[in-house]
């Protein structure tokens, strides 16, 4: 009788061992997310993804992205969105050569065609330098802006070349309207976050 109080005592105390053990502080629920120099969490995944898509003008565009593989942080997010803008872009300079291959045009058409061919090209390069200054830098050097900026306005060259001929419809309106949306969303995911790591910067200690 003595033995089995005994071997009950012993039971009971090593199974409040190890209920205490899994009540330490952090053994239960293990914080392991990432945290900056100065300590503050590094929010990464689809959270931080989908916060920064909602402050950009095409939620869906951007939110589509989030879903494309290898993409789990922001900044990877802004390397999928060049790609995506740049790819429009070009393929939007060769739909224009295409175009014109086929049509042989006339008159005005001739130099609003070479706005869009200049404009595209110029969108293309401003995006690979955007590119660059991400791979090096990240989204906090301000020259990304400015190069994302560069290659939005580029994006509205064809449609400035037909606005200057209101009478000529543009056969690339929708394909237009796609660049722009891909390209404004680097520069809303850059400025997005930059102005997160403004609000939390890393300071060494």
């Amino acid at each position: 009788m003595e033995r089995f109080i005994v071997a009950s005592l012993l039971l009971l105390l090593a199974s409040a061992a190890a209920v205490e053990g899994r009540m330490v502080p952090g053994a239960a629920a293990v914080d392991d997310t990432p945290r900056n120099a100065s300590g503050a969490r590094v929010l990464i995944g689809e959270d931080a993804c989908q916060r920064t898509c909602s402050q950009v003008r095409f939620k869906a565009v951007c939110r589509g992205l989030t879903k494309s593989p290898g993409v789990s942080t922001p900044q990877q997010l802004l390397m999928a969105s060049i790609r995506a803008a740049s790819a429009k872009a070009a393929d939007a300079r060769a739909k224009v050569e295409a175009y014109a291959a086929r049509t042989h045009p006339t008159g005005p058409m001739v130099s609003i065609l070479d706005d869009c061919r200049k404009g595209y090209d110029d969108a293309v390069q401003s995006l690979e330098e955007a590119r660059q200054v991400a791979e090096a830098q990240g989204a906090r050097d301000p020259s990304l802006s400015r190069k994302a900026s560069d290659a939005l306005t580029s994006t509205g060259d064809c449609d400035n070349g037909f606005e200057d001929f209101p009478d000529i419809e543009s056969p690339f309106a929708a394909l237009q309207k796609s660049v722009f949306r891909h390209v404004d969303n680097v520069l809303g995911i850059a400025v997005a976050i930059q102005e997160a790591e403004a609000a939390h910067p890393a300071h060494p200690h």
